[in-house]
């Protein structure tokens, strides 16, 4: 008796740990499927996470929150939420050195502080894939805009709806050599797209650079980006597309700003990138290219 009652009380508090760990390794495959994890932007999104908890556990059922108030899950919530978000914001950076050249990315910006890399094996000759990159706009890419919307939200700024920015038709080497789009042309060759942004881009600022001014740019709290597209020979018929983002941060003061900035955006730029290889992929395996 004494036993089956330990095993009543024991349950719910069993059931609601096993549905947390369930929850959070649902949460990281979800992260790790847009792109390698990285360890503040997890702390960032476990921080929300908690805090969102600690204002449902004050509606809930106090038998569902395990919780003896629901006044504490506000304050384990906040408490602990805000404390992941300041651990996240605050985890050390340090500068990455590129120790071998082997692309165009690499004799651009060699020293970095954040960055990303994807790549797709597309089942297709290297100038087919090449042409279906150049062929490509962020119209394929179904998260563009309503990441862009509620990027626009975060930084308290409206769409533009006048029809002046950049339409999304434009295709990525299109946007690349359009002012409009704060994006610029570094190097380009058969096998490799790079190009640019720099500025604040947690405030929206950009500038137009040459690949000549990008070389030395640096003024005091900004940052500068250097992103590539890359299609590599993988034999058998098939061909490796990269694309990898590299950000170096001129001070310390844009390198706090840009960690904060770059452990929320991490996942919807994966998620962008992942969708754009895929879109590429899918385009130059159409059966109509078939060699």
């Amino acid at each position: 008796m004494f036993y089956a009652s330990i095993v009543n009380m024991a349950r719910p508090q069993v059931l609601r740990l096993t549905a947390a760990v369930i929850l959070a390794a649902g949460g990281l495959l979800i992260m790790r499927s847009f792109g390698e994890l990285q360890l503040p932007t997890v702390l960032a999104y476990s921080g929300v996470v908690i805090f969102l908890w600690g204002l449902v556990a004050t509606i809930l059922p106090r038998r569902w929150s395990g919780l003896p108030r629901r006044v504490h899950g506000v304050l384990i919530g906040t408490v602990l939420g805000f404390a992941l978000c300041f651990v996240a914001f605050g985890w050390p950076v340090r500068s990455i050195t590129t120790t071998a050249q082997t692309s165009r990315l690499d004799a651009i910006m060699p020293v970095y502080h954040f960055h990303e890399r994807h790549e797709a094996m597309v089942h297709a000759s290297q100038e087919r894939v090449r042409e279906a990159l150049n062929q490509m706009s962020f119209a394929d890419v179904g998260a563009m805009q309503a990441l862009g919307r509620i990027r626009a939200a975060a930084l308290r700024q409206r769409m533009n709806r006048s029809g002046k920015g950049v339409p999304p038709t434009l295709t990525v080497v299109q946007m690349i050599h359009d002012p409009r789009s704060g994006f610029f042309p570094l190097d380009e060759s058969p096998s490799e797209l790079v190009f640019g942004l720099a500025g604040k881009p947690w405030d929206n600022v950009g500038v137009r650079l040459t690949p000549e001014q990008f070389a030395t740019w640096s003024p005091s709290g900004t940052v500068k980006i250097a992103a590539n597209f890359r299609v590599d020979d993988a034999g058998g018929g098939n061909t490796r597309i990269v694309t990898e983002t590299r950000v170096l941060a001129s001070d310390k003061a844009a390198t706090y700003k840009m960690a904060k900035y770059w452990a929320l955006i991490y996942p919807g730029s994966g998620m962008i990138r992942r969708e754009l290889l895929n879109a590429v992929q899918a385009r130059a395996e159409r059966p109509e290219y078939a060699r």
